[in-house]
């Protein structure tokens, strides 16, 4: 069991690390979108933490909705105020009444309300504080490409042959079990 937990630690640090030195040392138009880490580092800790190569694709896929949704109600919220008369009240009713909207659904995964949430806040936060001086999708644009950068480095580090190549547990599992689908039917 402990082999287990220190393969899924081992691939947490490694999802990390690849975000981290994207982040610090990629090349600069990438690094211009990225400004905020420190969503990237929670987005690859809620996709890769125990992940099989399916759960990680999944989380991508919730990585994908919360992105989808955020954009959608953050550039309409911000379209019809504007972002120069944002301020913490106004910021703290657009954020109400996205969290309502993303809330709402009961077929919304989580994870998917989880990373809207707080890409929600990133955004009110960071245009209440810039003052409006930046465009209506400059905030929105940042923190959705943060967070499918963490999606994306969660995927590479399942891709990763450190510690087992995740494709092949997929192979060992149909292996040694006694699955119905027969590798001759392949």
């Amino acid at each position: 069991m402990w082999r287990g937990r220190l393969g899924s630690a081992l691939r947490t640090t490694l999802a990390c690390t690849v975000a981290g030195c994207t982040s610090l040392y990629g090349p600069a138009p990438l690094r211009r979108y990225l400004e905020f880490p420190s969503f990237m580092y929670v987005t690859t800790v809620l996709v890769v933490s125990d992940a099989t190569l399916g759960d990680t694709v999944r989380g991508f896929w919730h990585v994908v909705c919360s992105n989808i949704q955020v954009m959608m109600l953050s550039l309409l919220s911000l379209q019809l105020i504007g972002p120069h008369r944002f301020n913490s009240c106004v910021a703290a009713l657009a954020m109400a009444a996205s969290a309502f909207v993303v809330g709402l659904p009961e077929s919304t995964h989580l994870v998917t309300k989880q990373l809207a949430f707080g890409q929600l806040v990133n955004v009110f936060v960071s245009t209440v504080v810039d003052g409006g001086r930046t465009g209506v999708a400059v905030h929105p644009v940042h923190v959705v490409c943060s967070i499918a950068f963490g999606g994306v480095a969660a995927v590479l580090a399942m891709l990763l042959p450190f510690p087992r190549l995740a494709h092949y547990e997929v192979i060992l599992y149909f292996l040694s079990s006694n699955h119905p689908i027969q590798l001759e039917n392949c």
